[in-house]
């Protein structure tokens, strides 16, 4: 399996999580209950999954490797490790509106990190990932495959999220 294969997989997890997160909003949106723990919980996942886990393994695997090949400075892998510390500033403040209660600023930080999230897969998924196919050698993509593997994901935490999920989204099907 190449290395763009197994992101493409994280990305399919990271949209169902951005499910979750909408209907979270939509729910302060309507003045309905939101249980602070299940979106601590979410947070936890999100950072957990999206951060340590994916974001990790293009940081710290990928992106050396094609930063060498592409000999760019301020190409597209610049680009993306801005837009994931721009992900991250907004994962703290969809936190912050948790902990401060503020329901408006909750849906507002909300929809921005889902919206950039989802451009931002598009954009590897159908930009980066061709560039990827295009650029790495078999031998290349296999190096970064293997560090792939020495990122672990707790599947207590997919667990966590799967009852979120389950929690969230059987309603909207």
């Amino acid at each position: 399996m190449k290395c763009t294969d197994l992101l493409l997989q994280d990305h399919k997890v990271i949209l169902r999580a951005l499910d979750v997160l909408q209907q979270m909003a939509k729910r302060v949106e309507k003045h309905q209950p939101l249980e602070h723990d299940d979106v601590e919980a979410f947070l936890r996942f999100l950072r957990s999954f999206g951060d340590d886990y994916h974001q990790c393994k293009e940081e710290s695997a990928l992106f050396p490797e094609l930063r060498r090949v592409l000999r760019s400075p301020e190409g597209p892998v610049e680009r993306m490790l801005f837009e994931h510390d721009q992900e991250r500033s907004l994962v703290e403040a969809v936190e912050d509106a948790l902990f401060t209660k503020n329901g408006p600023e909750f849906v507002h930080f909300a929809h921005r990190l889902i919206d950039m999230l989802r451009d931002h897969i598009r954009k590897e998924d159908h930009i980066l990932f061709q560039m990827i196919e295009r650029s790495l050698s078999s031998e290349q993509d296999e190096k970064i495959v293997s560090e792939f593997e020495k990122f672990i994901f707790d599947p207590a935490s997919m667990s966590e999220f799967r009852k979120l999920e389950w929690k969230y989204m059987r309603k909207v099907a």
